[in-house]
């Protein structure tokens, strides 16, 4: 059982086979779907994946053994089905039998990769024959060769040929009902739990379990009044934790919700069927709508909206395929392919046809929601240093029990007043309003941000935000706006630079070359640098004709014959017109990088690349464009022999504004000694342009590494990020040092004393190469600037980034962020779209600014946290000392004692000392990482150890005084100093010297406590800002100090013996405080409490200097 319960470790228990990785070929069955039935052995192969589990176990179902367990609930009176839903694979060895081979079993058993079982259903299908489960929304199929389950993600695996041939009839019914069942409908459905699953999940957490059984035990002795405030307390937060996760579900299922109708040919036909009908293979009929699966155009030209998947705000044009037929169709270059989410805004022609590629959660949609919804675990040590805590304070308990059975074994208790005060002991020691106490304070820093208009869908992630020290940010819309202002045309022959070139081919240039549509308003949609550079020619773009017109009534029109797109390998996008007045030969432009450019060029100037860097070192956006005449230009040219030979034209100049409030967030940053990482889906040259402008921290020169076109290994380019313009010697440096370096050499080079900018396609060798991790995790630590990465390398860069153990904040407004805001720490969204439903934090605003405010919170919250937790770490010790020393006395408190300290003193000031707001500056010190960091440790043990000097000398002294008579002296009548009045059991008492002197003494201390715990830090505001807990410490504090010289608690000496002239004050009778002690000793107490609180003050200055110097 130890081994099947084991959930670290890199053994695997015998009842777990491990994760296969092999592939398949499906050959077994004879059916009708040949892509997933076969009819021939090497027919055809199925699409699959590594699996996502670390080990499987199988298990079948029965009555027998699932009686067996109900028994055993009912035999525990319900702890083993409490325990249930804190291991599920309790019920699944107590409930289910172990089968040897998963050919056989109906339930699985699979282990993830942080160590967690999880129980899957096994669906039998055609007789038995094909075996799937579900887990993490992907389907395994078992595989009878291997004997194990493979995961196969709904992707379809035939070559664009073969695809083709289909498109006159598409596919037969039989065909679609076979893939509809084994891949299941093209939705993605969120399975929420239950309302009632939901809170009893809350309500049997350890801490709430706690808190209903502390509850329970306070109702039984009539301590109403603070068991039902707790109470209280706990639904109110138990509710709000719901609410929270119920809302968040619907958020989410609404954003991936598709309740459209589409036309898809079937039978020879063409029919209308919802979106979750869409099966692979099938031929849609392309609509302006949102995209319902990921296709593949095969038929005609449209314009696709994708900036709900990248980020990018500007339709792109779609068109057929180009590349080799025999390839995949998963392999189609980006611009044939539409994906599920976006939306298609223009469509081209009469009907436009594409093939459905992936369906459900095997879209590119769908597999950005799972890494949302199963992001890498996040551990915050704060949460677990604080059970270690409630683990040593439950020692503590144990202990003090045992010592009150043995003294109420010795007194002769009854078994009832033995148990009441056992359990009584158990919740003084463990502090049943500790989670509330720390959900109160969260909350207080929640209703902070959310009057800073940022809002918040996981309150805990506060907290984490002050440990943060690593701060990644998008580039496009986060730090800079989101668009390209044209500068002008560079055409280095001397004349200025101008937005109206005299030059016929740069201006046929500016008109025609670029991926421009217009709708039937007359609106041009496209990539804002595109529109910038076209709307500077004045030329109109014609919605019907596929040309454009010369301004001014001109009668010169350039009509398309071909267009390619931007190519991220090639880095160039290129144009094929014919001019109306040109009629034997076509013209070719192209644009793209200065260097994919330059290949090309039949020559290009001298200065060439000084100028490329001149205009880098300015921030310039730098494009070169090229032309050639050609005349015979056929449709079948391939794209190669169109782009070569080229003359170059000049360059094309672009400005990326910075955000005005960008510069100061990251020097506020910087200067808090965070760690400032820029990770984008841009050009390497542009973000590096931008960290120049933000004056980040970087090195004189940065190493900037790219894959090589040619053979697609690493290259690295030592780029200037500070070059002054007219330096000639640094500039030829910089175009010439550019060199090759196999990925053997990455070791040397991450020596070398440089930043790194590296770009997607260098990360994707890196990570697909077999590097020891070490040395990636070297790589990725050292790169400041990750440019052109996708939006499952920026997630995988932020987890990198984490497991070198730093605190990862991240900030992006498109949903291409959505991985990256979601495993990091902390995410905060400038968005309103499905950035803000995923990230923790959402800037309302969309101000860069709030990454500063958030972090503020973040420490501020954090600190209070810890001061909280160190309040009500001691608040049981003192509590704990007091109740067992006065058990050993047969004494107790009363229910009034009780009431007044627990609600009046203690959770009154806890409660309003976290509402200090955070401090107006973030500073290099840090709050503690940990519960047992030194500062903290230090401080509870000296804040103890004061105690208890403090509390043992009171009592010393109060003992060796004449007029005082000990209890078991009272109690046996041996001594007469004041009457023994005996609780209802008969054998405790509440009226003592005993029970007024700890009383005082042990509630002063909490006083005490919360001045010194709250002495002023960078992290907040000093505590005089917190009106509220001012005012009330020092009521309670004067409250305290009045009842040590009440008269109705005091009395002189000769007055001892004349119980008459005690408890004549209301407030007095009603704490039970009527036992006298003489005014001068009284005095005595009063300078001990000041001199307590003296040294309190004092030991806690010393620890945090102390700890704060090292």
């Amino acid at each position: 059982m130890a081994d099947a319960l084991a959930t670290t470790g890199s053994s695997l228990p015998p009842a777990f086979d491990p994760a296969p990785t092999v592939t398949i070929v499906l050959s077994t069955y004879n059916e009708r779907d040949p892509l997933i039935k076969p009819a021939a052995p090497d027919l055809s192969l199925l699409a699959t994946s590594k699996a996502e589990y670390v080990a499987i176990a199988g298990f079948r179902a029965s009555a027998v053994w699932q009686a067996g367990f109900v028994l055993l609930c009912v035999v525990t009176g319900g702890v083993l089905w409490i325990m249930t839903t804190w291991w599920p694979q309790i019920y699944t060895y107590l409930a289910r039998v172990r089968v040897r081979s998963l050919g056989v079993a109906d339930i699985v058993l699979v282990r993830d990769s942080h160590g967690l079982m999880h129980e899957c259903a096994v669906v039998h299908s055609e007789g038995g024959m094909v075996r799937t489960f579900e887990w993490k929304h992907q389907r395994y199929l078992y595989i009878q060769q291997s004997g194990s389950f493979e995961r196969v993600p709904a992707m379809l695996l035939d070559s664009l040929e073969s695809v083709t041939r289909s498109l006159q009839t598409g596919l037969a019914s039989s065909v679609v009902a076979d893939r509809t069942a084994f891949y299941g409908p093209n939705t993605m459905e969120l399975k929420t739990p239950s309302l009632i699953r939901l809170l009893v999940e809350k309500v049997v957490h350890p801490f709430y379990l706690f808190q209903l059984i502390s509850v329970a035990l306070w109702l039984e002795e009539a301590y109403t009044t603070y068991a039902l405030a707790i109470l209280a307390m706990s639904i109110s937060s138990i509710a709000y934790e719901v609410h929270s996760q119920v809302t968040n579900a619907s958020q989410m299922q609404a954003l991936v919700a598709c309740a459209i109708q589409v036309q898809v040919k079937r039978d020879g036909g063409v029919q209308s069927v919802p979106a979750s009908a869409l099966v692979l293979g099938d031929f849609v009929l392309v609509q302006e709508q949102v995209v319902a699966a990921d296709m593949v155009i095969v038929v005609g030209e449209c314009m696709a909206d994708e900036s709900s998947l990248t980020g990018e705000a500007i339709p792109v044009s779609k068109q057929p395929s180009h590349d080799d037929p025999t390839k995949s169709v998963l392999e189609c270059h980006k611009s044939s392919v539409l994906c599920a989410g976006s939306t298609v805004v223009r469509v081209k022609g009469d009907s436009v046809w594409a093939v459905v590629t992936r369906v459900g959660f095997s879209t590119t949609k769908g597999d950005l929601l799972r890494q949302i919804l199963y992001p890498d675990d996040v551990p915050f040590q704060m949460v677990t240093d604080s059970y270690r805590y409630l683990l040593a304070l439950s020692i503590v308990a144990g202990l003090t029990s045992l010592q009150r059975i043995y003294d109420a074994i010795q007194a002769h208790s009854t078994l009832g007043d033995l148990v009441i005060s056992v359990f009584d002991l158990i919740s003084t020691t463990i502090p049943a309003a500790l989670p509330m106490i720390l959900t109160v304070g969260v909350g207080f820093s929640l209703t902070r941000l959310q009057q800073a208009r940022l809002c918040c869908i996981d309150a805990q992630k506060i907290n984490v935000a002050g440990h943060i020290n690593c701060f990644c940010f998008d580039k496009t819309g986060t730090l800079t706006s989101d668009h390209l202002d044209f500068e002008g045309v560079d055409m280095c022959d001397g004349s200025p630079l101008t937005t109206k070139p005299t030059s016929r081919d740069v201006e046929y240039a500016l008109a025609s070359c670029h991926g421009l549509s217009v709708d039937d308003q007359g609106v041009v949609a496209g990539y804002s640098l595109e529109r910038d550079m076209f709307a500077a020619t004045e030329y109109t773009l014609s919605a019907t004709t596929n040309e454009v017109q010369s301004p001014n009534g001109g009668h010169v029109s350039l009509r398309y014959d071909r267009r390619y797109p931007f190519d991220a390998a090639l880095q160039r996008s290129s144009v094929v017109v014919q001019a109306s007045n040109e009629p034997h030969f076509r013209r070719i432009y192209v644009k793209g990088s200065p260097e994919a450019i330059a290949d090309i060029c039949t020559g290009i100037p001298s200065d060439f690349y000084a100028r490329v860097h001149r205009y880098a070192s300015e921030g310039l956006y730098c494009v070169a464009l090229a032309m050639k005449k050609m005349d015979g230009y056929e449709p079948a040219t391939s794209r190669a022999t169109v782009e070569s030979d080229v003359t170059f034209l000049g360059f094309l100049l672009f400005l990326n504004p910075i955000k005005a409030a960008s510069r100061g967030v990251i020097e506020t940053l910087e200067r808090a000694n965070i760690d400032v990482r820029i990770i984008t889906g841009d050009n390497a040259l542009t973000a590096m342009h931008v960290a120049r402008e933000l004056n980040m921290h970087l090195t004189t020169s940065m190493l900037y590494l790219d894959v090589s076109p040619s053979d697609g290994s690493i290259m690295y380019q030592l780029y200037p990020v500070r070059v002054d313009p007219t330096d000639d010697q640094l500039i030829s440096l910089a175009q010439t040092s550019t060199t090759w370096l196999a990925l053997g050499d990455l070791d040397t080079l991450l020596d070398l004393d440089f930043d790194l900018t590296i770009t997607g396609a260098a990360l994707d060798v890196v990570i697909a190469s077999s590097l020891p991790p070490l040395l990636v995790s070297r790589l990725v630590q050292k790169a400041k600037i990750f440019a052109r990465t996708k939006p499952h390398t920026k997630t995988w860069i932020v987890g990198r980034l984490m497991d070198a153990g730093l605190f990862v904040g991240m900030t992006g407004d498109g949903t291409n962020d959505c991985g990256a805001l979601k495993a990091a720490h902390v995410g905060l969204a400038l968005s309103d779209a499905e950035a803000s439903i995923v990230a923790p934090f959402t800037s309302r605003g969309k101000a860069i600014e709030d990454v500063v405010a958030l972090l503020r919170e973040g420490r501020c919250a954090l600190t209070t946290s810890l001061l909280s937790f160190k309040f009500m770490v001691m608040y049981p010790i003192i509590e704990t000392a007091m109740v067992a020393y006065l058990n050993h006395m047969q004494a107790s408190f009363s229910n009034n004692q009780y009431l007044f300290g627990d609600m009046f003193v203690v959770l009154g000031m806890s409660v309003l000392m976290l509402q200090t707001p955070p401090a107006a500056n973030l500073t290099k010190a840090r709050p503690p990482t940990s519960l047992f960091s030194p500062t903290i440790v230090w401080s509870v043990a000296s804040q103890s150890v004061v105690f208890a000097l403090y509390f043992s000398a009171t009592l010393a002294v109060a003992q060796r005084q004449p007029w005082f008579c000990a209890l078991p002296d009272v109690a046996a009548g041996r001594a007469h100093c004041y009457p023994y009045r005996p609780n209802e059991s008969g054998d405790m008492t509440t009226h003592a010297f005993e029970v007024s002197i700890v009383w005082l003494l042990g509630h002063w201390h909490y006083v005490v406590l919360a001045i010194a715990f709250n002495l002023n830090d960078p992290f907040r505001e000093p505590a005089w800002h917190n009106r509220a807990f001012v005012l009330y410490t020092a009521a309670v504090g004067a409250i305290l100090l009045g009842l040590v010289l009440w008269p109705g608690t005091t009395a002189s000496c000769s007055d001892i013996h004349e119980p008459s002239r005690v408890g004549n004050a209301m407030a007095v009778a009603w704490l039970d405080l009527t036992t006298p002690l003489p005014l001068s000793f009284c005095f005595e107490m009063a300078a001990s409490c000041a001199l307590a609180l003296v040294t309190a003050v004092g030991v806690e200055m010393a620890v945090r200097i102390t700890f704060a110097q090292s």
